[in-house]
C-alpha cells in the first residue's frame, strides 16, 4: 500500500466546493496524501511545504515549457517563444533578463507615489459615503493604473484591457478552462506597439522594442513584434491579476481580524509584514502546474514522465511542519518564507511590485477607512481555475451601517413584501453559515398537516419553496435559486419552541449549519 491507495480523501480543482474554502481539504492531503492522484483529470498533486518548495525548484524534473497551468498542459498546447513564464531555460533566462532589470526592488519602491496618487484618486470621493468595493474601486483600477503607466498604454483604454484579461480567465463554474480560441499573442495591442516603433517613449513597451540580446543561437538580435506582443499580453494581464486579488484578500482577512487591523492602524510599520501575512494566508494563485520531464519517486510513488502535477501553494502555506501554528492569521508571527511568489528561478518577476502596491493600498485605505466590514451577502468569487479571488467585494463603515443600501447591510435581510406576505404563516429570521460568509434570510412558513409551503426573502430576492413536509418538530423543503447561479438548496431543520436549528445542502457547494429565530 502506498500513499495513493490508503487516501480517500478528494480534490477537484474545478468544484467550487473546494475553490470557496479549500482549507479543510488541502489539510487532509498533507496528512493523508502527500502524493495525490485526480483519475477525472489525470494529475497529480502535492500540498507539503517541502515537497512544492523542492519541486518548483528542480526545473530538470518539472517543466515549465509546456505551461504552468494544468490545462495548458493536458492539452499539450504548443508554447510561442516569448512567453517566459512557460520556458525553461536557456530561453527562460534570456527572456526573463529582459524585463527583470525593470521591476526591481529599488524601481519599484521609487513608483510609490504614483501608486498613492492612483490610490487616492480611487478612495477620495467614496470617503463621504463610507461604502465602497475593494474590487470595483481600487482592485480593478490602480493595479492597472500602474502597469499600464509602466507599459505605456493610455489611460483610456486600461479598462479595456483588463477585461480582455480577465475574460482570458474566466471558467464556466465546475468545468476547466475553455482553450479552444486561446491565444498567446497580445490582442489588442498591436496598434499600441506599432505606435511606439514609430513614436518612442520612456516606457516599458519601447525598452522591449529597442533591447538587443543574445539568442539560444548565440546572434544578437532584438524582440520580433510578435514576442514584443506577447511579452505585453504576459505583462498586462499578470500585472493587474495578483494584487487585484491581493488587495481584495486584504479586505476580507483584515475584516475577519478586526484587532490587527486596528494593531496596524496604530503602527504603520506592520504594513509590510501583515501583507506578507496576507500573501500566505490567502495567496491569489492557490497553485502551479508542472509538466513531468523524467520518472520521479514522490512518496514512495514513482511519477511517470508525461505525467502532469500541479503544486499546491496555498496548501504548502499553511503546513505546521514548517511553519508554525500555520492556519492560523497573524500579523506579528515571526517572519516565515511563503511560497505564493513561486520558488526557484520561476520566481514572480513582478513580486516586488505586487508587495509595494499591497502595502501603499493597505496605507491609503487605512488613512480613510480606519474600520470596515465587508458585505459577504454581495460578494462573489471569481470564477476560475489558474487565481482565487474575489469578483466583486463590497464594504462600509461603521458610519455608513446605519444608512447603507440593504445590499450592503450583511447584517440584515430584506423584510417581506406586501404581495409575498403569506396570510397566517409563521415568521422566522435565518441565519445560513455559508464558505463565503453568514447569510439571512426572512422565512415565512405556514403548516397544513404535514404539508409545508412557505417563502423566503433574501438580498439575492423572494423565491417560494417547494416540497414542503412536516414531520413531528422536523421540517424539510427545497428552494431553487436563481442569482447569482442556478442552485437547488435543500433544507432540513428542527424546530423547538421560538429557535430552528439545522442545515442547508448547497448543491456543488456542500452544506451549511443554519439558525433561526422566530420573530
Amino acid at each position: 500500500m502506498n500513499a495513493l491507495s490508503e487516501a480517500p480523501v478528494h480534490w477537484d480543482p474545478y468544484d467550487p466546493r473546494y475553490f470557496a474554502d479549500p482549507y479543510p481539504t488541502f489539510r487532509r492531503l498533507r496528512e493523508e496524501a502527500p502524493l495525490y492522484y485526480n483519475a477525472q483529470y489525470d494529475f497529480y498533486a502535492v500540498s507539503r511545504y517541502e515537497d512544492v518548495e523542492r519541486g518548483l525548484a528542480d526545473r530538470d524534473t518539472f517543466s515549465s515549457a509546456r505551461g504552468g497551468i494544468l490545462e495548458y498542459i493536458k492539452a499539450n498546447m504548443p508554447v510561442p517563444q516569448g512567453v517566459f513564464i512557460f520556458e525553461d531555460p536557456p530561453l527562460h533566462t534570456i527572456h526573463r533578463a529582459l524585463v527583470s532589470r525593470i521591476f526591481t526592488p529599488k524601481k519599484m519602491t521609487a513608483l510609490e507615489p504614483k501608486i498613492r496618487e492612483f490610490c487616492a484618486n480611487a478612495l477620495d470621493p467614496l470617503v463621504e459615503g463610507g461604502v465602497f468595493n475593494f474590487i470595483a474601486d481600487l482592485g480593478a483600477q490602480m493595479p492597472m493604473r500602474v502597469i499600464g503607466m509602466l507599459l505605456g498604454i493610455p489611460e483610456a483604454d486600461q479598462q479595456a484591457v483588463r477585461a480582455r484579461a480577465d475574460a482570458a480567465l474566466a471558467t464556466e463554474v465546475g468545468k476547466p478552462m475553455d482553450l479552444t480560441s486561446h491565444s498567446f499573442v497580445g490582442e489588442g495591442f498591436d496598434e499600441y506597439v506599432d505606435w511606439r516603433a514609430k513614436h518612442p517613449s520612456d516606457d516599458l513597451m519601447t525598452e522591449l522594442l529597442n533591447a538587443e540580446f543574445v539568442d539560444e543561437t548565440g546572434a544578437t538580435r532584438r524582440l520580433t513584434r510578435e514576442e514584443v506582443l506577447i511579452f505585453c499580453n504576459i505583462l498586462a494581464g499578470a500585472g493587474n491579476e495578483t494584487t487585484n486579488r491581493l488587495i481584495g484578500w486584504t479586505g476580507k482577512v483584515l475584516a475577519e481580524h478586526p484587532d490587527q487591523r486596528r494593531e496596524i492602524y496604530q503602527n504603520r510599520a506592520l504594513i509590510p509584514q501583515a501583507i506578507e501575512e496576507i500573501l500566505r494566508f490567502e495567496p491569489p494563485g492557490p497553485s502551479v502546474a508542472r509538466y513531468v520531464a523524467k520518472d520521479v519517486e514522490i512518496h514512495g510513488t514513482t511519477v511517470l514522465a508525461g505525467s502532469a502535477i500541479c503544486f499546491l501553494v496555498a496548501a504548502a502555506n499553511r503546513d505546521e511542519r514548517r511553519i508554525p501554528n500555520a492556519e492560523s492569521f497573524d500579523i506579528n508571527r515571526e517572519r516565515q518564507p511563503h511560497l505564493t511568489f513561486g520558488h526557484g528561478f520561476h520566481v514572480c518577476v513582478g513580486n516586488a511590485l505586487a508587495r509595494v502596491e499591497g502595502r501603499v493600498a493597505l496605507d491609503e485605505l487605512l488613512n480613510r477607512f480606519p474600520e470596515w466590514d465587508v458585505d459577504l451577502e454581495n460578494a462573489h468569487l471569481s470564477s476560475t481555475s489558474t487565481v482565487r479571488g474575489w469578483e466583486t467585494l463590497p464594504a462600509f463603515t461603521p458610519k455608513a451601517r446605519g444608512k447603507a443600501a440593504p445590499q450592503t447591510q450583511a447584517a440584515q435581510a430584506p423584510a417581506p413584501t406586501a404581495e409575498a406576505v403569506i396570510p397566517g404563516a409563521e415568521s422566522w429570521k435565518l441565519t445560513m453559515k455559508t464558505p463565503m460568509g453568514p447569510q439571512e434570510m426572512a422565512l415565512q412558513l405556514a403548516r397544513q398537516g404535514e404539508a409545508l409551503t412557505g417563502r423566503i426573502e433574501s438580498p439575492m430576492g423572494s423565491e417560494a419553496i417547494s416540497n414542503g413536509k412536516v414531520s413531528g418538530d422536523t421540517l424539510t423543503w427545497t428552494l431553487n435559486v436563481t442569482k447569482p447561479t442556478a442552485i437547488k438548496l435543500g433544507f432540513e431543520v428542527t424546530v423547538a419552541g421560538d429557535r430552528m436549528t439545522g442545515k442547508a445542502k448547497l448543491g456543488v457547494f456542500g452544506s451549511a449549519p443554519l439558525t433561526g429565530e422566530r420573530v
